[in-house]
């Protein structure tokens, strides 16, 4: 009995050993195919994915040169343009002199019609101290600076046309700012 028992227990453990060997085998081919379907889906999304990334690059890439080459154009627009103005731009002491009948000093705020001595140096001080600037500058902001920097006294002040005739100034249009003054009610 011992014998057959041996040889039994001999027979069993090699039928569960080859079962377990069938068991790791087929599950192992199973698991690869999984695998494998998972890994080819995987790749073709990923395929699918770089073939539309290149194609936003693509687009992106020649939407971008578009925009450097338009950028690039009114970059040149806007040299040629400030070259103009520089040239047009540059204060004209004898044109002023002819106008006004009196010597004209580069950036004189006085210049404009409504700003005295008092009202130059609250400008200067605060900032705007050139035709250019006060040309930038709001009348409502001028307005503010005057009343916050001197006082109320200075309410009854409307700068309204200093930007005005400041641009004229920087343009040099003389004539057009003489005129403009000669029309605007009070004086200095």
């Amino acid at each position: 009995m011992t014998e057959r028992f041996t040889s039994d227990l001999l027979f069993i453990l090699i039928v569960l050993i080859v079962a377990a060997i069938l068991g790791f085998i087929i599950g192992y081919l199973i698991k690869k195919q999984k695998h494998s379907k998972l890994v080819k889906e995987l790749e073709e999304k990923m395929a699918k994915q770089k073939a539309d990334y290149e194609s936003s690059i693509s687009s992106l890439k020649a939407d971008h040169e578009k925009e450097a080459g338009k950028l690039k154009a009114e970059l040149d627009n806007c040299r040629k343009e400030l070259k103009a103005l520089q040239a047009a731009g540059e204060f004209d002491a004898e044109a002023a002199r002819k106008v006004f009948g009196k010597k004209v000093n580069k950036d004189d705020l006085k210049m404009v019609e409504g700003i005295g001595e008092k009202i130059e140096s609250i400008l200067k001080a605060s900032g705007i101290d050139s035709w250019a600037k006060l040309s930038d500058s709001k009348p409502e902001g001028i307005k503010e600076l005057l009343l916050e920097k001197g006082g109320s006294q200075y309410a009854i002040h409307e700068p309204r046309t200093w930007p005005d005739q400041a641009r004229l100034i920087t343009a040099n249009k003389w004539e057009e700012l003489k005129k403009l003054q000669d029309e605007l009610s009070g004086g200095r």
